[in-house]
Order: structure tokens, then C-alpha cells, then sequence
């Protein structure tokens, strides 16, 4: 089987990782060729990620420019030349629609897979996006959500599809496991002593991330005696609210206590050499980036969103409402006070091998109803 995988914009985000990380496993799996297709150019800062998947023998492409709709389109009908993909999975609303629209000017039968990762849950809420998908929705050959809330609007926006499938979020636990020579190796690298505890965010600096109610915290445990330092890592998705987020820093006097780490590949490193993880979301989808710190076993404080209910279950995960800053503050230095503490975690069921399976066998399903040319609609939550 030929799988290629279609994202917007080749980074370091959690829809365009869990792409990359499935095309990794099908591949090492000898699942059949797997390709990734950005529609955007690839970001410098996943070029490890772009090169690695290249080495393992995933066919990869992207434009080297950023182009129209038109040339979207055009781009899109050439890799599907070149790859001759058995299915295409399209993660999020924008590939999606570009997917099956080149199909449409192809006139090809290849099958379509809609991956909806909004951290809204709801990927069709916008008028457009919604008419958009009623009127490209038949050429979907199944929609896979990655909460049952996104399939639930899914339904409510768009109606009923030919198969949707909830299939949560996994990650490689083996890599994201604590590696206490990669902590040394950090803090040295970093220059932070023993002594000074770290607290870590992931993610895109955004309003939904929620970075300025770290920063906050952050003050209230400086303010307290604490010896502790914010690294903030993700790409800039929203310039104007990295720029406040930079000003915030300065108002509160912590611009030597905050490390605005950018886009980064080390991850694991960085989660071994934290203390405590924040997740202070107003929004996420099935969060990756917290499954890879459930599986570092590193201490996390989360905010009280729905989508992290699943994650409260586990040791060393607290849940609390950011907005309340000194709370907030309170909880992450309560889970401060058993330095370098890593706790056993089973998350068997997120493990990537166990959701890439779960994926291939929808791949399989669909491309068995294509070649039977099998027109019934049939719809499954899993």
C-alpha cells in the first residue's frame, strides 16, 4: 500500500508530528511506501525531523516557496503524479480540502482520510470551512477525529460522513522517556545549577497556550523566595502575542529568569531537564505534547480543560485553573518540593505503535471499500 500523508506546513506542531511519526512507524513496519507532502515549504528549524524521516526511506516533498491556490493545486497534482498514493490521509481542514479538490481535477477514485486536529474540537465552526466541507464531504472516504467532542460537531456542523472514527493521539514513548544524561548535558549546555528549579512549557506561542498565565506564576514563586527559571519552547504563531509575551517578561523584571527556546527538535532532552511541565491551554485538541510528558514521567501542572480529564488520572498530574494566578503558583511549587521526582505511568494505549495500528486498519478498510467499489455510508466511533 502507497500512504501519503498531506500536512500544511512542515514544523514542529502537534498534528504535523503525529504525520510524521505514523509515516516513520508505517515505513519501519514495511507497511507499504509512505510519503509526507507539505503544501507550504518546510520550516528550517524541522529540517531534523524532514531529514531523519528521508534517511528511514519516507518519500518526502515540499514546495520551495509559498505559493496560491492555484499553484496549491497544481503542486498537489504533481506529487500525486510522481507518488501514486493508494490513499491519502489529510490532516486538518485546509490540506483536506485541497486534497480532494485536486482530486476532483484528476478525476481519480484515490480515497481520501480527513484528519481534524483543531484545538477547538470544533474544525468546522467557521461559515466557510463548513460549506466548504457539505459540498467536498462525499469525497471523503472516512473523517477520524482525535476526541469524541470533535466528532460530535463534526456531526453537528457537517452531518454524518461515509465512516468517523475517533482514534486519540499517540507518541513514541520509548524516545520521550527521562534520560538523566540528557538532563545533565541540558543544564550544563544552559548553565543552570542544581539548585534552580525549571519549570517547561511546549507549545506555539498563542493565546490558547496560555504562556502569559506562566509568566505570572512565574512571579508569584520568584516573589515567594523560589530559585526558578520559565523555557518557554515552541514556534511564534501569533507575532503580536509574542511581543506582548516578550513585554510581560520585562514589565515583571524576569527577563534573566525566561528562556524564550523558539522551535526545538530535542524535545526529550528538554522535558528530562525540566522539574515540572506546564499546561496552562485555554483550548487543545487530544494534546501530543502531553502524552510526551506523561511518558518523561516529569511532574505536570495542567489547566482544568476537559480534554486533559483523561490525563488526571495519572500520578504526578495536577489540574488547576491558571486564571488564578496564585494557584496556580501554588501548584507548581508544590510539585517542586521532590526535586528531579519521575513517576510510572502506564500509557500503553497511547503508544504509537498501538494508534499507527488502529490507523492502518482504516486504511485497509478503505481501500478494500474502494477496489469492491462499496457505496454504502456506515459510521463508527472507536
Amino acid at each position: 500500500m502507497r500512504i501519503m500523508h498531506m500536512i500544511l506546513t512542515p514544523r514542529h506542531s502537534g498534528a504535523e508530528m503525529l504525520a510524521a511519526t505514523l509515516a516513520e512507524v508505517h515505513t519501519t513496519a514495511r507497511f507499504g511506501m509512505v510519503g509526507v507532502v507539505g503544501i507550504n515549504p518546510r520550516e528550517d528549524a524541522f529540517k531534523p525531523v524532514w531529514s531523519k524521516l528521508q534517511e528511514n526511506g519516507v518519500w518526502c516533498a515540499s514546495p520551495a516557496r509559498l505559493l496560491g491556490r492555484v499553484g496549491r493545486l497544481r503542486f498537489i497534482r504533481s506529487t500525486l503524479s510522481d507518488f501514486r498514493p493508494d490513499v491519502i490521509v489529510a490532516h486538518s481542514v485546509i490540506p483536506a480540502a485541497y486534497a480532494r479538490l485536486a482530486l476532483k481535477l484528476t478525476i481519480s477514485t484515490v480515497p481520501v482520510v480527513t484528519v481534524l486536529h483543531s484545538a477547538t474540537n470544533d474544525d468546522y465552526a467557521g461559515g466557510l470551512l463548513r460549506l466548504t466541507e457539505r459540498v467536498l464531504k462525499r469525497n471523503a472516504a472516512a473523517v477520524v477525529t482525535v476526541t469524541e467532542t470533535a466528532a460530535n460537531n463534526y456531526r453537528l456542523r457537517c452531518g454524518s460522513p461515509r465512516r468517523l472514527v475517533t482514534i486519540p493521539n499517540g507518541t513514541d514513548l520509548a524516545r520521550f522517556s527521562f534520560d538523566e544524561n540528557a538532563r545533565c548535558q541540558l543544564r550544563t549546555e544552559f548553565g543552570v545549577g542544581e539548585n534552580v528549579s525549571v519549570v517547561l512549557q511546549v507549545g506555539r506561542l498563542s493565546p490558547a497556550k496560555n504562556q502569559s498565565a506562566t509568566v505570572q506564576a512565574l512571579k508569584d514563586m520568584i516573589r515567594a523566595g523560589h530559585s526558578v527559571e520559565l523555557w518557554l519552547a515552541g514556534l511564534t504563531e501569533d507575532p503580536s502575542y509574542g511581543d506582548a509575551l516578550q513585554r510581560l517578561v520585562e514589565q515583571l523584571g524576569l527577563s534573566g529568569k525566561v528562556r524564550f527556546l523558539g522551535s526545538r527538535p530535542d524535545i526529550p532532552a528538554l522535558l528530562s531537564a525540566a522539574d515540572v511541565y506546564v499546561m496552562p491551554s485555554q483550548r487543545e485538541a487530544h494534546s501530543v505534547a502531553m502524552i510526551e510528558a506523561l511518558a518523561n514521567g516529569v511532574p505536570i501542572v495542567a489547566s482544568t480543560i476537559p480534554v486533559f480529564e483523561f490525563a488526571g488520572s495519572f500520578p504526578g498530574v495536577v489540574t488547576v485553573d491558571p486564571a488564578n494566578h496564585q494557584d496556580y503558583a501554588a501548584s507548581i511549587t508544590k510539585a517542586l518540593s521532590a526535586p528531579n521526582v519521575r513517576y510510572q505511568r502506564d500509557l500503553t494505549s497511547y503508544s504509537i505503535a498501538h494508534v499507527a495500528e488502529r490507523y492502518a486498519a482504516l486504511f485497509r478498510d478503505v481501500t478494500s471499500s474502494m477496489r469492491l467499489g462499496a457505496g454504502t455510508d456506515r459510521e463508527g466511533v472507536t
